[in-house]
């Protein structure tokens, strides 16, 4: 088996711990005898996600610290005293005002960066991009991506919304700018200050699957569009912004983080976690098959599908030596999602 940098018993950080993403990752580090202090902005109003995993991993460590404000300078120079990994996953969502977006971002990323720099026990940092840090979608069109990639269409775009162009599109333009902005500066960083620790990062696609507290976290992040899908709402707007993607199942997603955290030869890379693409009349041909007697929006004529070509092959390899397996199918993932959502 390969080195581990980061051994069971490690105390490791992470920010936005009760959203998606932070939650699925932080349950793979607990479930592997890590123990994990969470960042949230309200430790009272999170008080849930102890409750959970207090009765999931007994055996294991949690616990949450407040962070208001991640943009605020030193906001995570004491509650990172004592770490020894630290993966940074809380980002700005929705926000259309690329004045604020943008710059939350990248200040929250170079905050992380810096407190895990002054904290002499931290060998490892892990920062959770995106797959639109990579490329701007463009479904039928065949071109491919590397570790060089970078969306700088998607930067111009967020900044400056392109004259003619709906407004519909412009959160999208505005969340690819945050991504590809911040994860351009945490490693620019890196790169000129060269602290003690292994800088690398994961470009998840659209996560799908699993939601560990529905009840508390609902339809989070990406979730939101395959529940739109699912009853019908927003979904004519949902497939004009958004035809086709890749995915990637919840839990997948984190085990490719936690591989990223503590495996000793992952260093300064960048990981796309991306399993399949696909298109939003395969997702309801796989909700009509798994709930044959509900009814579901018709399929859309026209879709293309997303033709990119993505170097997913190192997440894939550290899936399997963290999981056992390959990539969790589309119709699995969604077959767990679903039966988390109230039905009308």
């Amino acid at each position: 088996m390969p080195t581990l940098a980061l051994h069971p018993g490690s105390l490791i950080f992470a920010t936005g711990v009760n959203g998606l993403v932070g939650s699925h990752v932080a349950d793979q580090l607990l479930a592997r005898g890590y123990h994990v202090r969470g960042a949230v902005r309200d430790v009272e109003k999170s008080a849930w996600l102890s409750v959970y995993f207090a009765d999931k991993h007994k055996d294991a460590k949690f616990e949450m610290v407040s962070v208001p404000d991640m943009t605020v300078e030193g906001c995570y120079d004491e509650v990172v005293k004592g770490v020894d990994g630290f993966i940074h996953i809380a980002s700005p969502l929705g926000g259309q005002d690329a004045s604020e977006m943008i710059p939350t971002g990248v200040k929250g990323g170079l905050n992380a960066v810096k407190a895990a720099a002054n904290e002499p026990k931290v060998k490892r940092f892990v920062f959770t991009s995106s797959s639109i840090a990579s490329y701007m979608p463009t479904p039928g069109v065949e071109f491919e991506v590397d570790e060089n990639s970078w969306n700088e269409e998607g930067i111009r775009k967020g900044w400056n919304h392109p004259e003619g162009e709906e407004e519909i599109y412009k959160g999208i333009y505005v969340y690819a700018a945050t991504k590809t902005e911040t994860e351009k500066a945490m490693w620019k960083w890196v790169g000129e200050e060269k602290p003690g620790f292994v800088f690398n990062s994961v470009l998840p696609s659209g996560n799908f699957g699993k939601v560990l507290v529905p009840e508390n976290q609902g339809t989070p992040s990406s979730i939101q569009w395959v529940h739109w899908a699912f009853t019908g709402q927003n979904f004519d707007m949902l497939v004009k912004v958004v035809d086709s993607l890749w995915y990637i199942d919840n839990a997948d997603d984190a085990v490719i983080h936690v591989a990223a955290l503590i495996y000793d030869d992952v260093k300064n890379e960048r990981i796309f976690a991306f399993a399949e693409p696909f298109d939003w009349n395969q997702i309801l041909n796989i909700y009509r098959k798994l709930y044959p007697d509900r009814k579901f929006v018709d399929d859309v004529e026209g879709l293309k599908v997303d033709k990119c070509k993505v170097p997913n092959q190192r997440a894939l390899e550290l899936l399997k030596r963290v999981k056992g397996s390959g990539w969790t199918g589309l119709e699995e993932s969604l077959k767990e999602m679903c039966e988390q959502f109230k039905f009308d």
